[in-house]
């Protein structure tokens, strides 16, 4: 299996994508939850334009993930923490994100109460490494992870 063979598409939020309106830490907007169990890796690229409306606080993005959909926690990898991260005013940015845990989403937040603002987050997730190697002499075993099988 080469590189690229390992690489896949990845498309979290499509171009362009508008979100308006006030979000407080417990309103925001997420993607669905994704199961990546077959995935170890993300790698990200995020743009986002001008914020308008209230600038200050204006938005911050998390990479999160969960074992169970209802406890998340940041990507280990992720920038900015538990503070979430902002690629910038018309700035794209890569991010590189571990995968630890079934699950992962990407939760956007806007701080002002009439903000306005378009993204975009597209990538590639990298297969995870099969836990068994296969012999040339014998057909290679299905790979297994935290109980689930790769087909």
């Amino acid at each position: 299996m080469t590189m690229s063979d390992d690489l896949v598409p990845l498309v979290m939020l499509p171009r362009f994508t508008t979100y308006a309106g006030r979000a407080s830490p417990s309103q925001y907007f997420a993607t669905i939850g994704m199961d990546l169990t077959e995935y170890d890796q993300a790698v990200i690229n995020m743009w986002r334009g001008n914020v308008v409306g209230s600038i200050t606080p204006g938005f911050a993005v998390w990479f999160e993930e969960s074992t169970d959909q209802d406890n998340w926690t940041v990507c280990t990898g992720a920038p900015g923490g538990a503070a979430g991260c902002d690629p910038g005013q018309n700035t794209e940015q890569q991010y590189t994100l571990a995968i630890r845990k079934r699950w992962f989403r990407m939760r956007v937040q806007l701080g002002g109460a009439d903000n306005v603002v378009t993204c975009w987050a597209v990538g590639y997730l990298h297969l995870r490494s099969p836990l068994r190697p296969a012999t040339p002499a014998s057909p290679k075993p299905p790979a297994t992870f935290g109980g689930f099988f790769r087909k």
